[in-house]
């Protein structure tokens, strides 16, 4: 256990780690530092654990092995893996469910992908709608000062960053996506059920639809990723579900658990966790909400906030 610390008097023994833009850059990337940092703390006792809306094989293969990881919440929490002995839980839509979705929300034109197996399928026309799409204007985001300009460039390029990294993967096949032309037949034979579903729209007033849509039907959880982008998966299953299972599975106080995040899928460990810090990258309305802010995934904001917690454990004057 790390600690105790100001900000975590009760000490620190559970790490629970989002994936993108929070310790993964660009999709692809993990800073040595950052990994040092993790098996450090683990050295001191601390379990770690990815908290992430990817599925399993899309989990970076160094955060897959039992040497850097303890567990694995996947899908945004529709399943939860221990690294040496495999899967804990799993939460599962029927494919009937998935595909009555697919139908209600036909007219509005979505582009889907879905998580099924160890494979994860997605549809090209997803990502035309996402790459067509725009951040908000200057105005739409309230004014037009520098801060508001900063974050429109800011949201601009993670959205972007998202897209091409993502492409890039599918296109390759690799990490167990595959492209296809409609998510539809994958379904239609998921017999064993569906983790994870997403959608994207071709508008943003198209996605608001889809989510009165989603709430009419019922039966589903919602986060909403951008303007025109929504992950699904099973009515009360998100990610701070899943570390509340963990935590109680481990037998873990929540006030000795921090959790780090960047968007609005975290937004559910919020409640659940003693602590939550928020990147520096990450979206105002999570680092509103958060316990802490730390330095951006560019500059090893994961890294080096568990070094100034394990700093100050020891007793140092300056952290």
């Amino acid at each position: 256990m790390i600690g105790p610390t100001k900000l975590c008097p009760e000490g620190i023994a559970l790490v629970l780690l989002d994936l993108d833009d929070t310790v993964v850059a660009d999709g692809t990337s993990i800073s040595p530092r950052v990994i040092d940092a993790i098996n450090l703390a683990r050295e001191r006792g601390c379990m770690m654990a990815v908290a992430s809306g990817r599925s399993y094989s899309m989990v970076p293969d160094i955060l897959r092995r039992p040497e850097s990881m303890d567990y694995l919440i996947c899908a945004n929490g529709a399943s939860v893996l221990d690294t040496i002995c495999g899967t804990l839980q799993e939460h599962k839509m029927s494919s009937e469910q998935v595909l009555c979705l697919m139908d209600a929300l036909a007219p509005l034109h979505a582009g889907w992908y879905a998580f099924v197996g160890d494979t994860s399928y997605f549809e090209w026309r997803s990502f035309s709608y996402m790459l067509a799409g725009r951040a908000p204007s200057a105005g739409e985001l309230g004014s037009k000062d520098l801060k508001s300009l900063e974050s429109l460039h800011t949201g601009m390029g993670r959205f972007v960053r998202r897209v091409a990294r993502t492409t890039k993967r599918i296109a390759a096949n690799d990490e167990g996506s595959k492209q296809v032309r409609s998510i539809r037949k994958i379904v239609e034979s998921a017999t064993d059920g569906v983790f994870k579903v997403g959608c994207s729209l071709p508008s943003a007033t198209a996605c608001e639809r889809a989510l009165e849509v989603i709430d009419h039907i019922g039966g589903f959880e919602v986060a909403r990723m951008g303007r025109q982008e929504l992950e699904i998966t099973a009515e009360g299953v998100n990610k701070g579900c899943a570390a509340r299972w963990l935590m109680d599975y481990l037998k873990i106080d929540p006030a000795c658990v921090v959790a780090f995040g960047d968007s609005k899928n975290d937004e559910t460990l919020l409640d659940v966790c003693g602590t939550f810090v928020a990147m520096g990258n990450g979206q105002e309305y999570i680092k509103s909400l958060a316990s802490d802010v730390c330095e951006s995934v560019y500059d090893d904001g994961v890294a080096r906030w568990l070094e100034r917690a394990m700093a100050e454990a020891d007793g140092a004057e300056h952290v």
